[in-house]
């Protein structure tokens, strides 16, 4: 199910507002992102997504009961600042670091890290083109090149961050964007807002560089090996063989990065992809189980339905 609310304001602004009942709707419903969740945490799904698109500038809510993992890209050329709504929410991993509640995620020309939210995530993200970014920096005479500033992900506490997040949740209410938001005056100064704000934070000298430290790169490693034998899903210790890790090691650096075990992480990432290929129809779920490494039926089954509250078949109606 999917509720939908879209408000054609004019050309060049559009509102969209979609109650998600479904990770993969949850994923779809931002526009031209291109991204894959994985629902982490063990439940019924419902998530919003609240979306104003003022030309080149995208402003999103997106909220989601259930702890995911996110990978992907936004549109190309795009600069994106992503911040939760509220400050007493856990942390959350991006890029294998652990981050606290009160910073945001800084990420360039459309590309995003790895992101592990926690269940109950309410986010704002502010995405703009990074060349009108530029041109706004050397109209003001400040020197800062985005391309050279802008190569890696960044992590930034947020200048005025409670007056920015008030701001942000009146732009993107319903009622807000169906009166004001037809006059172009009101469309200038919210643009002007955001992209002043950018600015702050882009120049903020404590910014933090998000390196892609040694754990992540094991991490990965450890995936993609499990991944590509799921036929005869290898054993933790087949793994470290294979990695040349300790198995303590291992242990570590996915706890690390993701706040997870390898075999559970292992186990949600095929759950996940199961969950995509049962939604496109076309085959059994006998066949989908198999496809991903679970050769009995009844377990798999068991599984599924603990970690999205419904039976595969039930998936399997409901397809796309």
């Amino acid at each position: 199910m999917l509720d939908l609310t879209i408000t054609d304001l004019t050309e060049d602004v559009v509102y969209n507002d979609q109650i998600t009942w479904d990770i993969e709707e949850h994923a779809a419903a931002l526009s031209n992102w291109q991204v894959q969740y994985d629902q982490i945490s063990a439940g019924r799904f419902k998530g919003r997504v609240t979306e104003l698109q003022l030309g080149s500038m995208q402003l999103v809510r997106d909220s989601a009961n259930q702890s995911i993992r996110k990978v992907g890209d936004s549109w190309a050329g795009a600069l994106s600042l992503s911040f939760p709504v509220n400050s007493n929410v856990d942390s959350f991993y991006c890029n294998g670091h652990r981050s606290e509640a009160d910073y945001a995620l800084l990420t360039p020309n459309g590309r995003l890290p790895e992101v592990l939210t926690p269940e109950g995530l309410d986010i704002f993200c502010v995405s703009c083109d990074m060349n009108e970014l530029q041109g706004m920096l050397e109209r003001q005479n400040i020197m800062v090149d985005l391309d050279q500033r802008m190569e890696n992900f960044y992590l930034s506490r947020l200048p005025r961050g409670a007056s920015f997040k008030s701001f942000l949740s009146s732009v993107l209410s319903g009622e807000h964007n169906t009166t004001l938001l037809k006059y172009n005056s009101i469309q200038t100064t919210v643009r002007e807002s955001v992209l002043s704000y950018l600015l702050d934070v882009i120049d903020d000298n404590n910014i933090q560089y998000l390196d892609f430290s040694s754990r992540k790169q094991l991490v990965d490693r450890a995936r993609e090996y499990m991944l590509s034998h799921l036929e005869s899903p290898p054993t933790i210790m087949q793994l470290c063989s294979e990695l040349g890790t300790s198995r303590r090691k291992l242990q570590y650096c996915f706890q690390d990065t993701l706040g997870i075990n390898p075999v559970g992480y292992l186990r949600l990432v095929r759950l996940n992809a199961a969950h995509r290929d049962l939604l496109t129809g076309g085959s059994c779920v006998q066949d989908v189980a198999a496809k991903w490494g679970f050769l009995h039926l009844s377990r798999f089954a068991a599984e599924y339905r603990s970690l999205f509250d419904e039976l595969p078949s039930e998936t399997l109606k409901r397809a796309y």
